[in-house]
């Protein structure tokens, strides 16, 4: 599902977002201190505001998301993963938001279809394809605490 040249694209472009972010801030920064040094109370009042919204608006709209994306890649990719091999069941159409990310919950059985304690939940990323996985189909799933880093049919 990812490759290291997957991991290596979104860090680069994480480094773009922050330097994006970083230029705009220091020139208020320095208007800022210029302000001060002047003494003109009502400009470093408001490039203080602007920089305090700016940076808070811009990291949690550029940052934020690409980091915990780079967090699960890097999870997926060189945590500690663990493999299950179990019958497809079912994947919800809806996306949910875990750790920054979105997914499609899914869920195989490991035993009996029927019985709901040999089923297992993972997490799908939304981000890629959806699979074209059948119902009772024999799936292994490698994935770092729920979120799925690879898959195989069986």
């Amino acid at each position: 599902m990812y490759t290291e040249q997957d991991y290596e694209d979104i860090r680069n472009q994480l480094k773009k977002r922050w330097l994006a972010v970083s230029v705009p801030s220091l020139m208020l920064l320095a208007g800022i201190v210029v302000s001060f040094i002047l003494r003109v109370k009502w400009v470093t009042v408001v490039l203080s505001v602007v920089l305090g919204a700016g940076f808070i608006f811009f990291h949690g709209m550029l940052i934020s998301p690409l980091a915990a994306y780079r967090n699960h890649l890097n999870n997926v990719l060189h945590g500690k993963t663990r493999s299950a091999t179990g019958a497809f069941k079912e994947m919800e159409e809806q996306s949910v938001m875990r750790d920054g990310v979105r997914f499609y919950p899914l869920m195989i059985s490991v035993g009996d279809m029927d019985d709901p304690e040999d089923d297992r939940l993972f997490y799908y990323d939304a981000n890629l394809p959806r699979p074209d996985w059948k119902i009772g189909e024999t799936l292994t799933l490698t994935a770092h605490d729920k979120a799925l880093g690879a898959w195989t049919r069986a």
